[in-house]
């Protein structure tokens, strides 16, 4: 069992901007080779919170990471399920500015792709979506994916994906943003 402990306003140097960065990092689910793990019988509720290790990818495999624009990003834990029987799902939603053969190239990928995703949050906070049992999955677009109307309109893509978790963690370790050797 988890020892409780006071839980006091912790805003370090007194930031807590809302939001995401300006990137996203992603890559397929069966290209990780080894995830990290879920706390172990933790004893402080930060202990309980916190994923061990580093995700790393199979040989010749690695994330790559997509632009959103700003202020269209937003990471969310949606708290799931009846009593005695509660889990989360995660959602990302961003919005990638054009309509360029490489965004709508992944679109037609990831639509029915199990993927996982690194997302940051704007004090470099990071979240895993996706373990070895789950994948994050591509959900839709919200707000559409398009030209708009007028020339004055935003053309591009909103997506969403989505995670479904037992439990909210919090990832501390590296992005695998270089091939690992084969």
């Amino acid at each position: 069992m988890i020892d409780f402990t006071d839980i006091d306003k912790n805003l370090p140097n007194g930031e807590n901007m809302g939001g995401l960065q300006q990137k996203v990092y992603f890559g397929y689910h069966a290209d990780v080779a080894t995830w990290p793990t879920r706390p172990v019988n933790p004893t402080t509720l930060e202990m309980s919170s916190v994923l061990t290790g580093e995700l790393v990818m199979k040989p010749g495999k690695r994330m790559f990471e997509m632009y959103l624009t700003d202020d269209t990003g937003e990471f969310k834990i949606e708290s799931v399920g009846e009593i005695d029987g509660k889990s989360f799902v995660e959602h990302l939603t961003l919005f990638h500015p054009g309509l360029q053969k490489k965004l709508l190239g992944f679109i037609n990928a990831s639509k029915n792709a199990n993927l996982v995703f690194i997302v940051v949050d704007s004090d470099g906070q990071m979240y895993l979506m996706g373990d070895p049992l789950r994948s994050a999955v591509f959900v839709g677009a919200p707000d559409g994916i398009g030209t708009g109307k007028e020339t004055a309109a935003r053309k591009g893509a909103s997506l969403e994906f989505a995670y479904k978790t037992t439990s909210a963690f919090i990832y501390t370790g590296a992005i695998p943003l270089t091939e690992v050797a084969g």
